[in-house]
């Protein structure tokens, strides 16, 4: 089964969150093991370093002690030469540790050293001007008595200094390797954990859209009210083939219902159509027999001798009338046939208005209707093919008119609407629509008038249409009828 975009991130999201997470505690896991190692090799090479300061500076005291005790023996240059130059590393490398120096004890220690070596070198220098004697016995109490001796014990504790420090280092790299190991460890427990609970919430997420799936289909079977088959979901493998051969199945006979629906759409159609031409029908020949017959007579009598003188004028002017009549019928017929074409232009609804009150101001004189006209100052622009507008517009007023023989009242408004739209609005007081026939005014054909043809109102609608805007009917709650032409907003021929 194809699952679709939303569905496949609805169940691999909980294991791509989980898997995102892990990839981000790992990686912060490594530089943080990284940085921490990177810290200890430091730390240890220092102390690495401090260490063989202090097992040299050891050496170099052992390597004083011994020339300065030849040297005593025998204070020739060469002897001292070497005690010079030993004593010059000495001070060398304890210049470096106390450089290197980095706990207060330690700087202690180097105190006590530099106090010791200070008094070697004045018991050394004492011991240059006073030669020990000649006699074993001599040399053994002056190597006894050694000056050197004040630096042998602080010597001693400062390499303990950094063989401790040393310890402590690797003790506690060790403690950081455990903690680090801890760390992987319980990665990997929330790793297995939130696999399974990003498994788990796949499962979840897969069962649910299966569950509205087979909701959805089950509704679909009821509705359509065909055997299509139920649909069960197990817990058995291979669910999802099955549930695709079903839907596969469901398809097939959705396909056929939709086929079976279109056939019977279009047999309704082509009946709705026939029933259509049997109303245009009737329609035109009711409204074609009443002018012929008018004609027929008229003729009839003329040429059965009854009138001497033939048509007369009167009779002739009758016979125009309904010849004219019989074209405007045609011709409606003739423009609700044939396609709709339209030139807009830029113009100014409001003049156009005022040109169809023009035309249309006799006969609201002759019955008695009074006018309330409320446009907005100034030009109100919109798009529009001026000679349709002008036809829908009087349409509309005529028949208010006609709703009205005894006199009323006729109010036509024109505002904009917000986003730049334009509402005309044409209302009467007369009778209002009938509900029964509400939901059939704008239908070809219909009419409620005894000689209308019923494509006034269709063919406006299909102009206004046209023209990207609406047309709509109802009744006013004061009575009478209100027809709402709406039409997006333009400009007018003076901005062009």
């Amino acid at each position: 089964m194809t699952l679709n975009r939303q569905v496949l991130f609805q169940v691999t999201a909980p294991a791509l969150l989980v898997a995102l997470a892990m990839l981000g505690t790992s990686l912060l896991g490594i530089r943080s093991i990284n940085h921490l190692q990177a810290d200890q090799d430091k730390i240890v090479s220092e102390h690495v370093r401090s260490l063989e300061a202090a097992q040299d500076l050891e050496t170099e005291l052992r390597h004083i002690r011994f020339h300065s005790f030849l040297y005593v023996m025998d204070m020739t240059p060469t002897r001292w030469a070497k005690v010079a130059r030993d004593q010059a590393a000495f001070e060398r490398i304890l210049g470096e540790i106390r450089d290197r120096a980095g706990s207060d004890e330690e700087r202690e220690v180097l105190g006590e050293i530099e106090t010791g070596y200070t008094r070697y070198r004045q018991e050394l220098e004492a011991t240059t001007r006073s030669p020990v004697g000649p006699t074993k016995e001599d040399s053994l109490v002056w190597s006894d008595a050694h000056p050197i001796r004040y630096i042998v014990v602080p010597c001693e504790q400062l390499l303990n200094l950094n063989r401790k420090a040393m310890q402590e280092t690797v003790d506690q790299s060790a403690q950081q390797g455990r903690r680090a190991r801890t760390w992987m460890i319980l990665l990997g427990v929330l790793g297995a954990v939130g696999g399974l609970v990003g498994g788990f919430g796949m499962a979840w997420g897969l069962s649910r859209s299966i569950t509205r799936l087979s909701v959805r289909l089950r509704d679909v079977h009821a509705h359509l009210d065909q055997e299509v088959g139920s649909l069960r979901l197990t817990a058995e493998g291979g669910d999802l083939q099955r549930m695709e051969k079903q839907v596969g199945t469901i398809l097939e006979r959705v396909r056929d219902v939709v086929s079976q629906l279109q056939r019977q759409e279009c047999e309704a159609l082509r009946a709705e159509q026939l029933a259509a031409v049997g109303q245009l029908a009737a329609s035109v020949a009711h409204e074609v027999r009443n002018p012929l017959t008018s004609i027929k007579l008229l003729v009839g009598a003329a040429l059965s001798g009854r009138c001497p003188r033939g048509l007369s004028e009167t009779d002739l002017q009758v016979i125009h009338d309904e010849v004219g009549r019989l074209e405007r019928k045609v011709q409606s017929l003739l423009d609700f046939a044939r396609p709709l074409e339209i030139g807009p232009e830029p113009q100014d609804i409001a003049g156009v208005v005022h040109q169809v009150i023009d035309l249309v101001r006799e006969r609201l004189t002759r019955q008695t209707v009074c006018l309330t006209l409320d446009l907005p100052p100034g030009p109100v622009a919109a798009e529009l093919d001026a000679d349709q507008f002008k036809g829908v517009l009087v349409n509309l007023i005529f028949n208010a008119l006609d709703t009205m023989p005894g006199g009323g009242g006729l109010d036509v408004q024109l505002a904009r609407e917000t986003g730049g739209a334009v509402r005309l609005t044409v209302a009467d007081t007369g009778p209002g629509i009938d509900d029964r026939v509400a939901d059939r005014l704008f239908t070809p054909f219909f009419s409620t008038k005894p000689t209308g043809t019923g494509l006034g109102l269709s063919v406006s609608r299909r102009i206004v249409q046209a023209h990207g805007g609406t047309l709509t009917a109802a009744n006013r709650t004061a009575g009478g009828a209100c027809f709402t032409i709406t039409l997006p907003g333009g400009r007018t021929k003076s901005t062009v």
